[in-house]
């Protein structure tokens, strides 16, 4: 099974802060999405730890906090600038010798729906820090607002311990493909197209580009017309001890036939929540540490899991998106969150990929033509290489730059 194990760094409270959080210049604050959902993307020249939490006094404010940072903003010299959607204007400033913090003014009350980093690649030099914001009630708002606690254990843990996932080491990477829906569950079902077919078609195409390579071994959660629970599916993952896990599914417009684009799905907030709850009640520790016997430990280094588990699932959809999009049309803010079931599993790196709206005529034709299935799953396959090309180099630099250990 997975474990996850913490690289101890060669620190202790109290002393500088780790590589991972060193000085950086913030180069761009950018905005996407609309007036209900909106995306604030912060570019950095570093990685950096960061925390971002609303607060509701004395104003309703996005507020995220950074170890020390310099500003480098071209055309914003004194560290403000308008916003976009639900964020009216901010600000960038430094709250200690250590921190800085930017704070973001909101228009109207809302909740953070995710929020997750992204390191620099080919295609953007730059370290992106994502926040997803999505406009709520007040009432929603004001529970869900307030500074975090300072020195609860959580935030003692991750201070002294960096939580990193290190696979195990075996000459194949596994990988689980669930082909969405089939038997007495069809799916959707319009333009003459059954989803059930076309997720089933698209996943045995995607599994022989896999194998091709020769770098995976490829477990399906189903071969044929055949009916699975969503427990089965999550079970099938957790029994391969995958290093990731793709579900392919059709999209469905409703009376809406004019909308039409690929997007891809990771774990919710409420999601993680309800994935914590479930590991927790089915006594499933076994990827955390076996001597972590006390409840509130174990919890913790299970909230770390599930950090670490969505964060990696969160690159890896950004780059299916990427791909995706040299092919055939993608929804605006592509990458979206939400707690379906099977993305529950507490540390298999997950994604639910929705290919197109079957609602829509071209989408359907596209999605039921083995060519055009053939090239968005090559997509597909080529965002499966550059994830584990830059896992690969990330695990070896672990191995090489810390002890690894359990957790006393």
């Amino acid at each position: 099974m997975f474990r996850i194990w913490f690289a101890v760094l060669a620190l202790t409270l109290g002393t500088a802060v780790s590589a991972s959080a060193a000085a950086s210049d913030i180069q761009q604050v950018r905005f996407g999405g609309t007036d209900d959902e909106t995306r604030v993307v912060v570019e950095l020249s570093a990685e950096m730890e960061f925390r971002a939490f609303t607060v509701s006094d004395p104003s309703m404010r996005l507020v995220l906090d950074l170890p020390r940072a310099s500003w480098s903003v071209a055309g914003l010299e004194t560290g403000e600038g308008l916003g976009f959607g639900l964020v009216d204007d901010f600000r960038f400033f430094d709250r200690s010798e250590e921190a800085s913090r930017l704070v973001f003014e909101l228009d109207h009350p809302a909740v953070i729906v995710s929020q997750f980093a992204i390191p620099a690649n080919d295609d953007n030099p730059h370290h992106r820090l994502v926040i997803d914001l999505r406009q709520v009630e007040n009432t929603e708002f004001e529970a869900e607002s307030g500074f975090p606690e300072p020195n609860d254990l959580s935030q003692l843990i991750a201070e002294r311990r960096e939580a990193t996932f290190v696979a195990p080491q075996r000459e194949r990477r596994v990988i689980v493909i669930d082909a969405g829906h089939g038997g007495r569950d069809p799916g959707a079902v319009a333009n003459g197209v059954h989803e059930e077919v076309v997720n089933l078609a698209a996943a045995l195409d995607l599994r022989e580009r896999l194998m091709a390579t020769g770098r995976y071994e490829v477990v399906m959660t189903r071969e044929n017309d055949t009916f699975l629970t969503l427990e089965q599916r999550v079970d099938v993952a957790r029994n391969a001890d995958a290093d990731l896990f793709i579900s392919l599914h059709a999209d469905s417009g409703g009376s809406n036939t004019s909308v039409r684009g690929a997007a891809v799905y990771t774990l919710s907030d409420s999601g993680a929540g309800r994935a914590q709850r479930r590991a927790a009640n089915s006594n499933d520790w076994s990827h955390v540490s076996a001597s972590s016997e006390q409840p509130v430990v174990r919890n913790i280094l299970l909230s770390l899991s599930l950090r670490e588990k969505r964060n990696r699932s969160a690159v890896f959809a950004e780059m299916v998106l990427d791909s995706m999009g040299d092919v055939g049309p993608v929804l605006s803010n592509g990458h979206r969150q939400r707690g379906f079931y099977v993305l529950l599993d507490s540390r298999v790196p997950a994604v639910l990929v929705e290919m197109g709206f079957l609602t829509n005529r071209q989408d359907a034709a596209n999605l039921a033509s083995p060519a055009y299935r053939g090239r968005l799953m090559q997509a597909v396959a080529n965002s499966v290489d550059a994830y584990f090309d830059r896992d690969d180099v990330e695990d070896a630099d672990i191995i090489h730059s810390a002890e690894l250990t359990p957790i006393p």
